[in-house]
């Protein structure tokens, strides 16, 4: 095409740059001219663009005949994002500022548990682990008996929030649990001097006359620039992701069988992470909203070693180094010319083996007592074992490549018949 076109047929040659660089996209370009031409018109239809725009991803990904190809990129382009994202706001989040010090959280409880005795503190400078194989903000904390009866959560935390406001401290969110009229715990937040306070109150059970006890914990509050730093995490990711499922494609173009089981792998993957993913989305949303996050754990935490995030996507990471493991054993040929065959796909034993590993490792955790993850292993195994026979049955065995038009049909290799 000549560079000196008029204006109006900017738009087809900008319409046209959807599809990459190539015989394809010149002669895409001239058809939709002529077409515009014959027609009197200077600019693509909503139907020329809306069919150039869902066929352009197919061709950028090296696949324009496979429907499939988008979807698997768009799941890896959220996990990768995801991943990305989180380790972007560890890095923003894991900061030295300081934490109250004894005598700070001593003018902390004269505000919130007046006359409760102020016992031992529990101190984390750095994200621990609990318990419960959660991640957990590092925190000064401490727990203590109601020194008397407190008839009305709501009317005694009330005077607390009067008590933070006029110290100075910014009240956040309250949410309580139990019934409306009684609720047996009130959770209070509230924020100063980059710091988070969380005060639990709560009753033994629905009558006040049971008891209760205070839970009060003071940490860092999320620094202003992690919001910005998840999302530009978040793009980055997502980018890489879809030009690594590009990459993946062109490299496994020519073996059928991996194929198969890398648009698999992919999709496993995502799906077992949709979970986390989704609530790590809520939690950063309610960051950008309130400044702070309402759990007790940063939503980075499963980057945590020992974290039950990490073992929720356990299935994920297995996806993920059996689909390494697949491309490495994928080999793009050197020459296809010259009456060459073209490389024998991946074995299948590949995509057995890895079955067969899922099911092992299912096995072991379920009965080491990890029934929640063998139980995911195991769904994982079954849906990888169902669509990798499908696969093979579908393909069969692999057939001899057939005559291409350069070898004996009297046309050239790139004319259409």
């Amino acid at each position: 095409m000549s560079p000196g076109r008029p204006a109006p047929y900017r738009r087809f040659r900008l319409l046209a740059r959807t599809y990459p660089a190539g015989p394809r996209r010149a002669e895409l370009l001239d058809t939709m001219l002529m077409a515009a031409q014959d027609a009197g018109r200077r600019g693509p239809t909503a139907r020329e663009i809306v069919d150039v725009l869902r066929h352009a991803p197919r061709a950028r990904l090296g696949r324009p005949g496979n429907r499939m190809v988008v979807a698997v990129a768009v799941a890896v382009a959220v996990l990768c994002g995801f991943v990305t994202a989180s380790l972007t706001a560890r890095l923003f989040g894991e900061t030295d500022r300081p934490l109250p010090t004894a005598a700070e959280m001593a003018g902390i409880a004269e505000l919130v548990t007046p006359g409760a005795v102020l016992p031992p503190l529990e101190r984390h400078d750095r994200v621990f682990v609990n318990g419960n194989g959660e991640a957990q903000f590092s925190q000064v904390r401490y727990q203590v008996d109601h020194p008397a009866a407190i008839p009305d959560l709501r009317a005694y935390d009330a005077e607390v929030s009067e008590k933070l406001a006029a110290a100075g401290w910014r009240l956040g969110p309250t949410s309580y649990s139990g019934d409306v009229d009684r609720p047996t715990r009130e959770t209070l937040t509230a924020t100063r001097d980059g710091w988070v306070l969380t005060f639990d109150n709560n009753h033994h059970s629905s009558e006040p006359t049971s008891g209760g006890w205070f839970e009060v914990s003071v940490r860092r509050i999320e620094p202003a620039g992690m919001p910005v730093g998840f999302a530009a995490g978040a793009l980055l990711g997502m980018v890489s992701g879809w030009f690594l499922t590009g990459w993946a494609s062109r490299r496994s173009e020519r073996h059928p069988t991996a194929s198969g089981i890398l648009a698999l792998l992919a999709l496993l993957a995502t799906g077992n992470a949709a979970f986390l993913i989704s609530y790590v989305v809520r939690d950063y949303l309610t960051v950008a909203d309130q400044g702070f996050s309402g759990n007790e754990g940063p939503l980075w935490s499963w980057t945590v070693f020992g974290d039950e995030g990490l073992l929720i996507l356990t299935p994920t990471i297995l996806a993920v180094v059996v689909a390494a493991v697949v491309l490495a054993l994928c080999r793009r040929p050197r020459d296809t010319t010259g009456g060459q065959p073209a490389p024998r796909s991946v074995p299948p034993r590949v995509g057995w083996t890895a079955v067969s590993v899922a099911f092992g490792l299912a096995v072991i955790t379920t009965c080491t007592g990890m029934g929640y993850l063998g139980c995911n292993l195991f769904v994982a195994a079954l849906v990888m074992a169902i669509v990798l026979k499908m696969h093979l049955a579908r393909n069969g065995p692999t057939a001899a490549p057939p005559l291409t038009r350069g070898q004996g049909s009297g046309l050239p290799d790139d004319q259409p018949g």
